[in-house]
């Protein structure tokens, strides 16, 4: 029998709920297990058992154990004074990378002490005191999965290397020496950096474990040269790198790993440019490159996907892969204020980052062997300040990117990679279109391997419409389907919940199970209302929840999922003519409002509507503009008054940019700018008109992908940028509000081509 309840809860319980965005991981399930306890165990079994009890929530034991891997942080100099820093170290850690101590700038000093051979003299006293403290707690350590170890960074990097080093006599106001000269420099330097830490005499000998021998040579935009760089200007190849490479091979000890190491390493473009990079080295006989460093720093909006797509690249050229300077920036509408929310999200970012190293490693066998975080805390972290160096922060929002808050206490991200469940359910957040049907609708997945659960929500006039296919062939007789819905009741001064139950045998029965639809009726929603949401199967017994994994959703909705209410486009077929008149044609236009308002330099002045048409050639836009100022000013496109369309031709709504997505700008004064591979000045044709109370761009974007016809679906979004004084205000969008469509189609809105209506 199909039942409907109302569950009443109070304001103040309601006000309990999280509204927190899973990053990287599209399934939820009944249960969230430790990401350890459910991956196969690595090492040997005997060494496992010499770990104490206290050990065994320590990242060094979980990654020896989960991976096979070290656990490293970054250290500098200022931390060996702080004794509670000192201790994370000390406690949770087998790999150290000192943050500049070990750099060409810390090595060689600001001015040049030049020996009798010609040569820069090294001074190695700070990375000494570093090393004498490392080897010291070494020597009250017994078991040697506890003892540091060290990661060698960096030998060969364009920044903080001093200017001096180029140029001829050692002086930066003279001409760059010849490719032979800096060669003979670049030699002499490493080997008086390999024979100090490693020579026979060294009483650091053993302590080094592996060196990023090159840093950062690659660029962002084609995976080509770095240009911005001394070495670049001395030799205009990649040799150096290759002869780095050789030299380090020459000088470094057999069982000393010899790594390339850069950041944007998820990019494909930039990753393909270092594989390239990673054959060159290789071609050479004289050269030994053993392992990628895949710096890692990250931000909110890391793909698991794409991590595995750059992993299995860079394996498939060397033995190791490390996770070498590791964090995650915050998200963008992060300002201090909702840290609790931000900890939770981050530390499913980082869940979903932990949970593919394991089954890569160990169902893949990808050579992944430490994951090193770059810093101890997020009050010590390089992020709080701006830099102008690769994974940067720009310091214009706050940052909490590390394991250990400032006060040196664990964060839900420790908990991550410890024990996962101990994490809190996150609270999902799924965009649901205003649609009549639900064809086209992206399948919402979750289950337990056993029994799958896949769902698919509208909503309309009507209200709330949930399409449920369960995946269980057999009829435990118990079998069902509830969703929960948070509806307001304004009148009683409480939030209802309406639970709607649907049983099996009131459902429709399919070849793998059955499928119920469920209607919330609710005449009153509104586009980009969100609603606390959650479904529970009941599977002889056994519950399945897509996001209250506690399965207690009749007791608290502190852990409902949420939907977000979103418009839907329909684009009907029509052919404009650019010329920057409203002609007939677009009567037919369904006419868009551009109500998503992002702040950024301040409050956006600017309203705008938007109108789309298609034809077998070309999606036609038509964008109004009001805005009482005009600016085109700002040193960057995005900062130029302008209209962005965003186009997912096969609608599939990938974490990245492929070759069906493409944003393209046109500003004020019909000057255009791009963003995807198949963007191109050819495929666009625009016109820009001033207006009375601001400006109007028609424009036709012409198909590359595909074939279009009615029914097709296309991702879609219309952003109008709006500046002034040389800077961004903020966006208005038609749909995203998450300001990501940059770089996330997955953002996009969707709309469906139409025959007219």
């Amino acid at each position: 029998m199909r039942k409907k309840d109302k569950i009443k809860f109070s304001a103040g319980l309601a006000a309990l709920g999280l509204s927190l965005v899973m990053a990287g991981c599209s399934k939820g399930g009944q249960a969230q297990e430790s990401s350890a306890e459910t991956a196969q165990a690595a090492g040997n079994s005997d060494a496992q058992a010499e770990w104490e009890e206290e050990d065994k929530q320590t990242l060094r034991y979980v990654f020896d154990r989960d991976f096979g891997g070290r656990a490293g942080v970054c250290v500098p100099m200022a931390a060996l004074g702080d004794e509670e820093r000192m201790g994370i170290v000390e406690s949770q850690f087998n790999s150290v990378t000192m943050e500049n101590e070990m750099k060409p700038e810390s090595l060689l000093g600001s001015s040049p002490n030049i020996g009798e051979d010609g040569f820069p003299v090294l001074d190695f006293t700070v990375s000494d005191t570093i090393l004498k403290e490392i080897k010291a707690y070494n020597d009250t350590v017994g078991m040697d999965e506890k003892k540091i170890s060290v990661r060698g960074h960096v030998l060969v990097w364009h920044s903080q290397t001093p200017e001096w080093f180029f140029h001829e006599d050692y002086d930066e106001n003279k001409p760059y020496v010849s490719k032979d000269v800096m060669l003979g420099r670049m030699e002499n330097y490493i080997r008086q950096v390999m024979e100090h830490y490693d020579g026979a005499d060294s009483e650091f000998k053993g302590m080094i474990y592996a060196w990023d021998v090159v840093n950062e040579a690659v660029n962002d935009s084609d995976g080509g040269m770095r240009t911005d760089s001394s070495w670049f200007k001395v030799f205009y190849s990649f040799d150096y790198v290759e002869q780095a490479f050789v030299y380090a091979n020459k000088y470094a000890p057999a069982d000393v790993k010899l790594f390339y190491n850069d950041y944007n390493d998820t990019n494909a473009k930039k990753a393909d440019g270092i594989c390239a990079l990673i054959e060159q080295i290789k071609a050479n006989p004289e050269a030994r490159i053993d392992g990628m460093g895949m710096q890692g720093h990250y931000d909110m909006n890391f793909s698991a996907s794409e991590f595995e797509e750059s992993a299995k690249k860079y394996a498939a050229l060397v033995d190791e892969i490390q996770i070498t300077e590791l964090d995650m920036k915050s998200s963008t509408d992060y300002d201090g204020t909702n840290q609790e929310e931000e900890y939770q999200k981050q530390a499913y970012v980082y869940k979903s980052l932990y949970d593919t190293v394991i089954r890569l490693k160990n169902e893949e066998n990808i050579p992944i062997t430490a994951i090193v975080f770059w810093g101890t805390d997020d009050g010590n972290s390089w992020l709080q300040d701006a830099n102008s160096v690769g994974g940067s922060a720009d310091g214009t929002r706050a940052q909490c990117p590390l394991l250990f808050d400032a006060s040196y206490e664990k964060k839900p991200a420790f908990w991550a990679f410890v024990d996962a469940a101990q994490l809190k359910p996150v609270i999902q957040k799924l965009q649901v279109s205003h649609r009549e049907d639900y064809e086209g609708v992206v399948e919402t997945v979750y289950g337990d391997g056993e029994t799958e659960v896949k769902f698919q929500p509208i909503w309309n006039e009507n209200g709330l419409g949930i399409r449920v296919m369960v995946e269980d062939e057999t009829d435990d007789g118990e079998d069902s389907v509830t969703v929960y819905a948070g509806i307001k009741n304004e009148s009683e001064g409480m939030e209802d919940v309406l639970v709607n139950t649907v049983s099996r045998t009131e459902g429709t029965l399919t070849d793998k199970g059955y499928e119920a639809v469920v209607l919330i009726e609710d005449e009153g929603l509104e586009a980009f209302e969100e609603i606390e949401f959650d479904i529970r199967v009941n599977d002889g017994g056994r519950l399945l929840s897509w996001n209250d994994t506690n399965n207690d959703q009749d007791n608290s909705r502190e852990s409902y999922g949420r939907l977000v209410l979103k418009p839907f486009a329909t684009i009907c077929r029509g052919t404009a003519t650019v010329d920057g008149v409203e002609e007939d044609e677009w009567e037919k236009a369904q006419e868009l409002e551009l109500t998503v308002a992002t702040k950024e330099g301040g409050q956006p002045e600017a309203s705008a509507t938007a109108k789309a048409l298609w034809d077998e050639d070309a999606l036609y836009v038509l964008v109004k503009v009001t805005d009482p100022n005009l600016d085109v000013s700002g040193s960057e496109v995005h900062t130029r008054d302008s209209v962005e369309v965003f186009v997912d031709e096969k609608n599939d709504k990938a974490d990245g940019y492929k070759t069906d997505d493409k944003q393209y700008r046109v500003n004020c004064e019909n000057v255009h700018s791009f963003n995807g591979s198949t963007c191109k000045e050819d495929y666009i044709v625009s016109e820009t008109v001033k207006t009375a109370d601001g400006y109007m761009v028609e424009l036709a974007i012409q198909w590359t992908e595909i074939e279009v016809q009615p029914g097709t679906l296309i991702g879609f979004e219309v952003q109008v940028n709006d500046c002034k004084g040389g800077a961004r205000l903020g966006m208005l969008n038609w749909y995203d509000t998450t300001n990501t469509c940059w770089s996330s189609p997955a953002s996009y809105g969707t709309a469906r081509l139409v025959e007219n209506e």
